[in-house]
């Protein structure tokens, strides 16, 4: 979209030329931007729209005269996320040295409620990297499912709704995606420790995260009570589980 050429438009083309922009942007290389690129693009093209030199009274993110364009952008978003253009990079929430530990400590050992409560948890933060406390509070048994891989006929383990962030309230998702893999034959598999989680899980409770009975039999159908588990002590679980693995 050259500047020169589209500043002087009125409304109706430029929600015309924008509509054709989001629908077919990419990078000079020919990949698709990521979904937060693509949308600090449109964010950047409004502010310098309304901006000097030019300083027009419009927004092509909330004026009407956009609505146009603006289905384009979330039809052209709503791609983007499908084919995996949503993940933000993270660094490791642990080393390979110190997970390698953990697994190997009784307190990640799948056998038990409180065990297998710490295995699971330790798994969703490996995986999907959540950034904020009161997301891993506000999670509830819906938020991920046990999905089928087609290719490979293996399962994995999914995000399947989209959670607001601290940082991100209002029209804005958390941008973060991923899978959790299965891993056939291993004792630690994330896959088997989430399916065997959820349905350990008392039936009344919607949390995901819940306290883990202080006394239970393998054969017992539920190991959680009917009480989900506080902020404070989500927010400490990395802490205690490296102090537990030493």
């Amino acid at each position: 979209m050259r500047t020169r050429k589209w500043r002087n438009f009125d409304s109706g083309k430029l929600n015309e030329v924008l509509g054709h922009f989001y629908m077919y942007a990419h990078k000079q290389d020919g990949k698709h931007y990521k979904a937060t690129s693509f949308e600090n693009i449109r964010h950047a093209l409004n502010r310098h729209r309304c901006g000097v030199p030019y300083s027009r009274k419009i927004d092509i993110i909330k004026d009407t005269e956009f609505s146009d364009s603006n289905e384009c952008f979330k039809a052209a978003f709503a791609e983007l996320k499908r084919i995996g253009k949503d993940s933000v990079d993270h660094h490791p929430v642990i080393n390979e040295t110190d997970r390698k530990k953990l697994f190997g400590s009784i307190i990640m050992i799948p056998d038990a409620p409180e065990a297998l409560l710490n295995k699971v948890q330790f798994d969703i933060r490996l995986y999907f990297c959540r950034r904020a406390q009161e997301n891993m509070h506000g999670m509830t048994k819906s938020t991920f499912e046990v999905l089928n891989d087609p290719k490979t006929g293996l399962k994995y383990v999914a995000k399947c709704e989209d959670e607001l962030t601290k940082n991100h309230r209002g029209n804005h998702r958390e941008l973060t995606s991923g899978v959790m893999p299965k891993f056939p034959g291993s004792p630690y598999c994330p896959v088997k420790s989430y399916e065997t989680y959820i349905s350990k899980l008392h039936p009344l409770c919607t949390s995901l995260w819940q306290r883990p009975k202080e006394s239970f039999n393998d054969e017992d159908t539920i190991w959680y009570c009917n009480s989900r588990l506080g902020e404070k002590t989500l927010a400490k679980f990395m802490t205690k589980l490296s102090e537990g693995a030493n």
